[in-house]
């Protein structure tokens, strides 16, 4: 399907033609200042892995002095997505199953969604994004073992966050979060075509921006700034080597992720039939052969990442 004309995307804003607008870094300062900053423990946490004398004493103790952040790792740890025999009942005896690098990974998660949780009373009911953002980290995840990426879990948590710029327009300015879901049903545009032509900062560069203010890790940061990037030839080599396929790997589960949401069978004919998905999978050199496999295994590992979706959509504080 071709796309719908600029003229007819912008009629989708309360039927006024908006002409397509670039945000300034000034203008997208200004926008995000009035979000709070991450948790205290998240920025400790952070100082902490960055030093090498960190210790399984010393972040057990950071994290339980957050008891309601301690709680909320406790049930992620315990739950089918880790699988730990017997379970665990203190974040000190988490680490050694988990590792360092996931415990801070899921400090990060539960530190965003805390600091963009959306007011009673939204106007926007966030579940589908959630839940097509769960399917991203889920099919990212099984990418990661497919290519012995070194952390398939980071890859499940930048999943899991990849689209946080769009929560954060959703808090931020609710009223064009309407219009671009008013674009996307009346038109059959993307979400990021219709934030191109309403003038409405972009949600790759608000997470970018947002990725920076919070100090998240490379491996975070990157895919969230440039999944969309990595599909365009003329910007995929501007983004980090040492994350690139990372981003590539987020940018593949993006589309994937779509179809089994819907309950698509394995087959995936968007995966088959986009050529820039097709190139990135030729990239990372999954073959045709082992694509089936692949999507199989991802919608198992989105029914084990389940226990997360309370967490996302704010039923785990």
């Amino acid at each position: 399907m071709s796309a719908p004309p600029p003229r007819a995307i912008a009629a989708a804003a309360n039927g006024a033609a908006l002409a397509p607008a670039t945000v300034s870094v000034e203008q997208l300062g200004a926008l995000l200042d009035s979000l709070p900053t991450l948790p205290l423990v998240a920025l400790r946490l952070t100082e902490a892995m960055n030093s090498r004398r960190t210790s399984v004493q010393h972040v057990a103790e950071l994290i339980g002095s957050d008891p309601s952040l301690a709680a909320k790792l406790l049930r992620l740890v315990n739950s089918a997505y880790f699988a730990i025999p017997g379970g665990v009942t203190d974040v000190s005896r988490a680490i050694p199953f988990v590792g360092f690098n996931t415990i801070y990974q899921l400090v990060l998660t539960v530190s965003v969604l805390e600091t963009l949780a959306l007011p009673d009373g939204a106007t926007f009911d966030p579940r589908s994004l959630w839940l097509h953002s769960l399917a991203v980290g889920a099919t990212a995840r099984v990418i990661g073992e497919e290519l012995g990426h070194r952390d398939p879990d980071a890859l499940f948590t930048a999943g899991l966050l990849h689209d946080m710029g769009k929560i954060a327009q959703c808090k931020l300015i609710p009223d064009r979060v309407v219009a671009i879901q008013d674009a996307i049903h009346r038109d059959g545009v993307p979400w990021a075509m219709a934030e191109e032509h309403l003038g409405i900062p972009r949600h790759d560069q608000i997470g970018r921006e947002l990725a920076r203010r919070w100090r998240l890790p490379p491996a975070l940061a990157v895919p969230i700034e440039a999944h969309h990037n990595v599909l365009k030839p003329q910007l995929r080599d501007k983004v980090p080597v040492a994350q690139r396929t990372g981003a590539e790997a987020i940018a593949v589960a993006d589309v994937i992720a779509r179809d089994l949401v819907a309950g698509v069978a394995p087959g995936e004919p968007e995966v088959e039939t986009d050529p820039r998905v097709a190139e990135l999978l030729t990239t990372l050199g999954i073959s045709t052969a082992r694509r089936a496999d692949l999507y199989s295994r991802a919608a198992a590992q989105l029914e084990r990442s389940k226990p997360f979706l309370a967490l996302l959509e704010g039923r785990g504080r």
